[in-house]
């Protein structure tokens, strides 16, 4: 029960700074200290993790234990009207993708992938949306 409850609490912690990228946008979080370079919430225990990196206008943050990942959230802001979905790419290749949504400029989406799996170790994960700059990643 403790560790469902300490992973909980550490995806909570990935989906709040999501949400801080979504309210800040990736300019607030970089002046906040938050930079593209990749954050690790390490709780009490060795895992779970969770990884935040933003990138451009877009920020993706995920639950990891071990390998594997438990969610893998992304949240972009746009810098103008588009129509737009989440590209989620293990090493360089599209494995999954979002529903699609259109935006106004300004406008945050957001998209959330429960439960992607078992990753290799060393496997680069990134998101991306289509039509909006920044590609940010992870390594597991």
């Amino acid at each position: 029960m403790l560790q469902k409850t300490v992973h909980s609490a550490v995806a909570t912690v990935a989906l709040v700074v999501l949400a801080a990228a979504a309210v800040l946008g990736t300019a607030g979080l970089a002046s906040a200290g938050v930079t593209s370079s990749s954050v690790i919430v390490r709780a009490a225990s060795p895992s779970p993790l969770a990884l935040v990196a933003c990138a451009g206008n877009t920020c993706q943050a995920m639950s990891v234990s071990g390998t594997t990942v438990t969610n893998w959230a992304t949240s972009t802001t746009a810098p103008n009207s588009v129509c737009t979905y989440a590209e989620y790419f293990e090493n360089g290749t599209i494995i999954a993708e979002s529903s699609s949504t259109c935006l106004s400029a300004g406008q945050q989406a957001n998209a959330l992938w429960s439960d992607p799996g078992w990753f290799p170790a060393g496997t680069k994960l990134c998101t991306a949306w289509t039509g909006i700059a920044g590609k940010p990643c992870n390594t597991i």
